[in-house]
């Protein structure tokens, strides 16, 4: 056995290792919720073989376009190849967490009308998310949405309204949902800068959770109720309910006249 054939042996080898390698390595990205630095793996891979192939490509430029049609296309194959790795991991692999509120509008909806309609529970802040004022919370498709499931229950943990221009909004949506219950955690002591929902489906328990970076900014959290993280979240919700307070029949009916006028 000369030293070619060993040397293709060899390559043989470490391509099948390598593919195995970066199946593995695809699947573990896949599996993780969470964002990770993995996929640079593929970038850095792709990269190398691209730069690889066109110092071969310029160094042996006569080489390759003599009749060594094997050379072309192996070298061809290695440039395509290459490109596609890189604009296919950066389309597939790498996982977008942070949002702005209208790319979270249609994820948010699509998530909310999969749900069983006996209730759904809301992490809402001061539920500026559906608008600041009753003509902005009308035109929001959040609200429309959720509006137009009729769920029997909305639950909302949120802030206590501390003004006016709060007190209407949480008017508005008593009164156009009056199957809404509010209850109020106090941000000074407990800011939860968390969003999002938490729906039954087929009575298995599904989360949608974001986490608020900034005004209408949200980072993506876990959403599996299998996974550790995601029960945390379903837990810290009937904790927090629990413990809210619950507003009084005067505070609701307050709040409505406000926005009736």
């Amino acid at each position: 056995m000369d030293f070619n054939h060993i040397t293709t042996i060899l390559l043989s080898g470490a391509s099948i290792s390598l593919g195995a390698f970066f199946g593995a390595l695809r699947s573990k990205i896949f599996a993780s919720r969470n964002k990770t630095k993995l996929h640079y793996s593929f970038y850095g891979f792709s990269i190398l073989l691209f730069v690889t192939s066109i110092i071969f490509l310029c160094k042996y430029w006569n080489d390759f376009f003599s009749p060594n049609w094997f050379g072309i296309i192996v070298l061809f194959i290695a440039i395509l190849s290459s490109l596609a790795l890189f604009f296919l991991t950066k389309k597939f692999l790498v996982i977008k967490d942070t949002f702005h509120t209208s790319e979270l509008d249609p994820i948010i909806n699509k998530f909310t009308e999969s749900a069983d309609r006996d209730e759904i529970k809301l992490f809402g802040g001061d539920l500026n998310f559906f608008g600041n004022t009753p003509a902005d919370i009308d035109r929001h498709p959040q609200y429309s949405s959720l509006r137009a499931h009729q769920f029997r229950r909305i639950l909302i943990l949120c802030e206590e309204p501390n003004d006016n221009s709060k007190k209407i909004r949480y008017g508005k949506i008593l009164h156009d949902m009056p199957q809404t219950e509010l209850r109020f955690y106090e941000p000074q002591k407990a800011d939860l800068k968390v969003r999002g929902r938490i729906i039954k489906i087929n009575g298995s328990i599904k989360l949608l959770m974001y986490n608020r970076i900034e005004s209408k900014v949200y980072q993506a959290l876990e959403t599996d109720t299998a996974n550790s993280n995601g029960a945390l979240y379903s837990n810290i919700w009937e904790l927090i309910w629990s413990l809210a307070i619950v507003p009084t029949a005067e505070q609701r009916q307050e709040y409505r006249n406000l926005y009736l006028g």
